[in-house]
């Protein structure tokens, strides 16, 4: 470890009990894709399984089928508003098809991952909770840029993000990728307009009353790691954000958290990363030699109806 690091390193794990390091030398570039992949957030999975994963939530109208991890939800038989029969899944399904058929037609490098808190982790919470999993899917396009596909994320640990869930399936662009695989994004597109958003429900007994419009996302950018990025932002599984304000509270020391990491680091960022109704927070900042060190911390829903 960087000498500057390591005493940047000690000062923090002073003010916190939960402190984080990345040394860039080891562990490479520090961005959200590679963080996922060191906190063990990810497993390469089937093409085919990411699509049946996808049109499971729909059937169990539910984050997790009940059947497996206990019922917290009505089912869909039990529901006023059911809208789901055999006639809208056999459409729903023939459009995943399309959509998998172009992309295997026209990408290369084609790569599905699903995406889960370790089950080695669930000790570290103090209630049980489902295996909650989300499957994304990659693809480079022949003119060497790259879409990322994945289903809006449910978030029910924070109040504050549970309501941004834009009901929306357009394609985000990175504003710095120039469009050059349009007839490939309009077609992608088309298909993703057809499969409009369902309601699905959270935890919903004992008066919780949750609910979230489950839906593909994309997004268009120059690298891998910019389309997930992007793609989890807009699926509302990730929060990425540039803390500005200082702490005013003087509880877990966090005032002078605040004012090391204002001080004493560059790019100061927050990063949210919801699975469900469990959710990890990062808040880190840049050593001047590079290294990233700062906070980890672990959110999770009681519930108890």
């Amino acid at each position: 470890m960087h000498p500057e690091t390591e005493k940047l390193l000690g000062t923090l794990e002073i003010l916190c009990s939960n402190a984080f390091i990345w040394e860039t030398i080891y562990q490479g570039e520090f961005n959200l894709w590679n963080l996922m992949i060191s906190q063990r957030f990810v497993n390469l999975t089937d093409i085919e399984l990411a699509f049946e994963h996808w049109q499971n939530i729909e059937e169990w109208g539910t984050p997790t089928n009940q059947k497996e991890y206990g019922e917290y939800a009505p089912t869909r038989s039990e529901r006023k508003n059911n809208n789901w029969n055999e006639t809208i899944a056999a459409e729903r399904q023939e459009y995943y098809q399309k959509i998998q058929h172009i992309l295997t037609k026209n990408c290369q490098n084609l790569q599905a991952y699903s995406l889960s808190i370790p089950t080695t982790n669930h000790q570290n919470f103090e209630w049980r909770h489902p295996d909650f999993s989300v499957s994304i899917l990659v693809a480079e396009t022949k003119n060497n840029n790259w879409l990322c596909l994945a289903p809006t994320v449910p978030d029910q640990v924070s109040y504050n993000r549970r309501k941004t869930n834009p009901a929306t399936t357009k394609i985000v662009r990175e504003k710095s990728a120039t469009l050059t695989d349009e007839s490939l994004i309009n077609e992608v597109q088309l298909f993703l307009d057809h499969l409009t958003p369902i309601t699905i429900y959270g935890y919903y007994h004992g008066g919780y009353n949750y609910t979230y419009e489950h839906h593909l996302v994309g997004a268009y950018a120059k690298t891998k790691i910019s389309a997930i990025e992007l793609a989890l932002q807009a699926a509302t599984m990730v929060v990425i954000e540039k803390p500005t304000l200082e702490y005013v509270r003087d509880a877990d020391n966090s005032r002078k958290l605040s004012q090391f990491m204002n001080q004493c680091l560059r790019d100061r960022t927050l990063y949210n990363i919801s699975f469900w109704d469990m959710g990890y927070t990062y808040e880190v900042g840049q050593t001047p030699p590079g290294d990233w060190i700062g906070v980890r911390s672990t959110s999770e829903f009681e519930y108890n109806p």
